[in-house]
């Protein structure tokens, strides 16, 4: 039946995507099953396969609007008909869905935690639901008690009654939290962490994220004014800075971009000497900080192209496509290259992390989509730059 699908769909799966199959064809029906697969491992197409597995040729795909052209096309090879959602279309009160169609849930942790309007919408879902649902998202998005929680329940709520504080005396150790009622999770019971918690979980099927990559960092010097760090003053917006958020993103733009909306000529010139022979992606977290890095790219000379979120999914589709198909060498974005992006290991080897972002979760998926697909191919060729600033 595997071989069929895999022949109806013109796909070769690894030997994990048809394990998850033949373990859901013995799982209790309707399917409730969580994918935990590191970036790149194919969540999208495992899921799919698994609801074509099951006879269905429609399905619900809540997922980030970036990753819906690519949706529809894995269902129009899977012979699935995709009606792709976004999250937050999904939480709006009018938003009402099928009990008889097929759910697939991709990014998990964009639906919130167990006080969350959309994971208290999709877990009300999951109890009705007469048809399979699929959980997806990358293994470093799992870190957490509660989300371990908001998977479980989800996926066997008869095995998780009592709520959340009852899930975390259960398993979890804690201590007092001195400014509320909820206790502080430090730890699991039998468990090293999360991740592990949630590897282990019925229903839930896990690829480690076991790749290896070095990121080396790239010190370049930062003059700021004196006047933001004497007395909080921001002169190019003639404001004071109010909080330490303000200050530190106020620090972090003007250490990269001068008055003019130029990278600072220290910045350039290091940046200059990064950019690969071929192709090379260029991250920013923020966007005002990836527009200046094209103006700056476009007064030297240099043909790129820029995403952001304000830049349209068709206008973001043949950017991708110029740089797939090496029309472009230099790839600007911001997290929007996170998603949605797949085919940049087979032209990409460069990667330069020119404005970083804290969340270590966004950096992972990011890189993951220059690491090279399956478990015998190796990432020596690439390499990821990263720029740290000295003040």
């Amino acid at each position: 039946m595997i071989q069929a699908l895999e022949t109806k769909a013109g796909v070769t799966l690894f030997d994990y995507q048809r394990d998850f199959l033949n373990a859901a064809m013995a799982m209790q029906v309707p399917l409730r099953a969580c994918l935990y697969y590191k970036t790149g491992a194919g969540k999208s197409l495992t899921a799919l396969a698994g609801v074509a597995l099951f006879g269905y040729t429609e399905c619900l795909v809540i997922a980030p609007p970036s990753t819906h052209h690519q949706w529809w096309e894995l269902g129009r090879k899977m012979g699935v008909t995709v009606t792709p959602m976004s999250h937050a279309k999904f939480r709006q009160n009018t938003t009402k869905v099928s009990r008889t169609t097929p759910v697939i849930a991709d990014e998990f942790h964009l639906f919130g935690g167990q006080k969350g309007k959309g994971w208290r919408k999709l877990d009300k879902l999951a109890l009705h639901l007469e048809a399979p649902l699929i959980l997806c998202s990358a293994t470093p998005n799992y870190n957490d008690a509660e989300r371990c929680y908001c998977v479980a329940h989800i996926l066997n709520p008869n095995g998780t009654k009592g709520g959340y504080l009852q899930f975390i005396y259960q398993h979890c150790t804690t201590e007092q939290n001195p400014f509320g009622m909820e206790p502080i999770v430090t730890g699991f019971h039998n468990y090293p962490d999360a991740a592990a918690f949630l590897a282990a979980m019925p229903g839930v099927f896990y690829i480690p994220d076991d790749a290896k990559y070095k990121i080396q960092d790239e010190i370049y010097l930062v003059t700021l004014d004196p006047a933001i760090h004497s007395h909080g003053y921001d002169r190019r917006r003639h404001k004071l800075i109010a909080s330490q958020i303000e200050y530190m993103h106020t620090t972090r733009y003007q250490g990269l971009v001068d008055e003019a909306g130029w990278l600072h000529r220290s910045v350039m010139d290091h940046l200059l000497k990064l950019i690969a022979e071929g192709p090379t992606m260029i991250f920013a977290v923020h966007a005002t900080v990836a527009e200046a890095a094209s103006y700056t790219l476009h007064q030297h000379g240099i043909k790129h192209s820029l995403v952001t979120g304000k830049t349209s999914k068709q206008e973001k589709d043949l950017i991708l496509r110029q740089f797939l198909q090496g029309e472009v060498d230099v790839l600007i974005g911001t997290a929007t290259l996170a998603t949605g992006t797949d085919g940049m290991d087979k032209v990409c080897d460069t990667l330069i992390i020119l404005d970083d972002t804290d969340d270590d979760a966004l950096r992972r998926q990011l890189i993951g989509r220059i690491l090279p697909r399956g478990a015998s191919t190796s990432s020596a060729q690439k390499k990821i730059f990263r720029m740290i600033p000295v003040l």
